[in-house]
């Protein structure tokens, strides 16, 4: 039996996905390896979309019913942080215990602390749109942040009951008199997909209503 040539070598493992010369029965090549892969990596990025958009929708419709009270009351009002907070980066997955209830923080996030010493996870672009950091920061990591003098605030609604917001890294419970609140980019939105709560005591201790 005649041994294949190194061009015929080069042309049987040439990566390239479609239908190429029949191959022996139970041979794997490298094309179809690759092809099997590349087909697996898309399936999974696209699950990953479609499970994102779906958490998306559920969000919208489950804040809906409070958004759409808050906008025919005319409550919101533009507020900006004004006290400075510490992060530190985080380097697993873990469950944080805000006051509004046990959420889901993954690496690369921020763990913050307010001035009540609250903690909340953050993203890490999210924090530098809102914060800037400073050269303070101590052995356990925690860095201080303060708040940006061009940072555009959020839209904030007090709610006089009840209510549960889901917010993007999950379900908050907020008592009678607690803040809904949303992006200031979003303040021409019903029913943006970032939104949250705040505690009313640390609303007032943390936030100032922006005078138009």
């Amino acid at each position: 039996m005649k041994s294949p040539t190194q061009t015929e070598y080069r042309t049987n493992v040439q990566v390239r996905c479609g239908y190429g010369p029949a191959k022996a029965p139970g041979r794997l090549t490298v094309s179809g390896a690759v092809c099997g892969i590349v087909a697996v990596v898309l399936m999974a990025s696209g699950c990953h979309h479609l499970t994102e958009f779906s958490a998306r929708g559920k969000r919208r419709a489950d804040n809906q019913a409070l958004l759409d009270e808050t906008a025919k009351s005319n409550a919101w009002f533009h507020a900006k942080k004004t006290r400075p907070i510490w992060a530190k980066k985080l380097a697993h997955d873990q469950t944080v215990h805000t006051m509004e209830g046990p959420v889901e923080a993954h690496a690369g996030d921020f763990l913050c602390r307010g001035a009540a010493n609250e903690l909340w996870p953050q993203k890490a672009s999210t924090l530098s749109e809102r914060y800037s950091a400073t050269g303070t920061a101590n052995r356990n990591g925690w860095r201080k942040y303060t708040p940006r003098p061009d940072a555009e605030g959020v839209m904030a609604a007090q709610v006089h009951h009840p209510f549960t917001v889901i917010a993007r890294w999950g379900r908050l419970s907020g008592k009678t008199g607690d803040y809904v609140v949303k992006n200031f980019r979003d303040r021409d939105r019903s029913n943006p997909d970032d939104v949250w709560l705040v505690d009313q005591s640390l609303f007032r201790a943390t936030y100032e209503k922006v005078d138009r």
